[in-house]
């Protein structure tokens, strides 16, 4: 079974390239990206990922405010 990577981070660039890296790995399902904080929660109300990759620098809420969230909601999601 893959793992279902999300990436959340508002520049274009940097999720495009963990994109085109993850994209060719068997064991890696990516499941999208978030730019913001809230697109964030949105997403993960709606499913869960086994792993985030986070920015700590977003335009509405600190990464890591949010990395506090996200496992107080979902604490089986890993998040680096």
């Amino acid at each position: 079974m893959a793992t279902k990577v999300f990436i959340v981070d508002d520049h274009y660039m940097v999720v495009e390239g963990i994109r085109s890296l993850l994209q060719h790995e068997i064991a890696v399902e990516w499941t999208g990206h978030a730019t913001t904080a809230a697109s964030c929660m949105a997403f993960l109300h709606q499913q869960q990922p086994d792993v985030i990759l986070m920015d700590i620098n977003l335009p509405d809420k600190s990464g890591i405010d949010l990395c506090k969230e996200v496992k107080e909601r979902y604490p089986s999601i890993f998040i680096v």
